[in-house]
């Protein structure tokens, strides 16, 4: 199926590493100009190098998509190199470092902090709020525009696990201002879609696997985790953000030109066990 991305523009948020960096690589290899942001500037130019070398065109920028004003520059900075932008994938939720998450442990409901859930909050939803605002009122006097946001099964089948409540909280909010969002812009021709990921092996677990002798006991803890989630999983694998990537791209397409509001859970078949 070609579905007609060449030539077409998207910005994709917490592209540096792991689902973001899959779903901006898979646009680049469907034609399509990709603006590659992280907060990690020089994982975000790492990407966008790959995406040049693959023959498309790339631009790298930082931005902290928690705070307006960057966001707003960054979306001005795309349409300068551009002209416009087709195609909005709402991914960062996670910050990193060199060492991996830095939200590795999160409280428990009782013991956080009204900092602990800015944290999330912010990143997850506010930081989807900001970008799409950014970006709106273009697509709308175009009349076009897909924008596709990552939230997860935490924010739908939520599991209950220790101290994911203001991740989870986050991620339900991305689903309910998914479905709000996209009542609205339809008329424009505008379609806003979420993705629910499961357990996705991403940037944690091969850092883990990278760092095995200086972090044993990290590693040895995806090691069991890993058997332990694929054994709950019907088609026996864990997901990789290429699995991600492909539902995403696919929704950022005219393919999926007559589908908006929808929440998609991909997750090995996990919520039927």
């Amino acid at each position: 199926m070609d579905l007609n991305l060449k030539g077409k523009v998207g910005v994709v948020t917490g592209a540096g590493r792991g689902i973001g960096r899959a779903i901006a690589l898979t646009l680049a290899n469907e034609g399509a100009f990709v603006v590659v942001n992280d907060i990690d500037l020089s994982a975000a130019q790492d990407v966008a190098q790959k995406i040049v070398s693959m023959g498309s065109r790339s631009l790298a920028i930082e931005a902290d998509v928690t705070k307006p004003d960057p966001v707003e520059k960054m979306m001005d900075q795309t349409l300068n190199e551009f002209s416009k932008i087709d195609i909005l994938i709402n991914n960062a939720g996670i910050v990193y470092d060199e060492a991996g998450p830095t939200a590795k442990t999160r409280k428990a409901f009782a013991e956080s902090t009204p900092e602990d859930w800015s944290r999330d909050i912010d990143l997850i939803l506010y930081g989807t709020m900001n970008c799409t605002k950014a970006v709106i009122g273009h697509m709308m006097e175009r009349k076009s525009g897909r924008i596709v946001n990552i939230s997860s099964d935490q924010g739908r089948f939520n599991t209950g696990l220790k101290g994911l409540s203001s991740y989870g909280a986050g991620k339900g909010g991305v689903i309910a201002l998914t479905r709000n969002m996209a009542v609205e812009v339809a008329p424009y021709s505008i379609t806003i879609n979420s993705i629910c990921p499961g357990i996705i092996r991403t940037t944690r677990a091969m850092l883990a696997e990278l760092q095995r002798e200086a972090r044993p006991k990290e590693y040895e803890y995806y090691k069991t985790m890993e058997k332990s989630v694929v054994a709950a999983i019907p088609l026996g694998r864990m997901g990789e953000p290429q699995d991600v990537a492909n539902l995403a791209v696919f929704l950022a397409s005219d393919a999926a030109s007559w589908i908006t509001g929808q929440c998609y859970i991909i997750n090995g078949g996990h919520v039927m066990v």
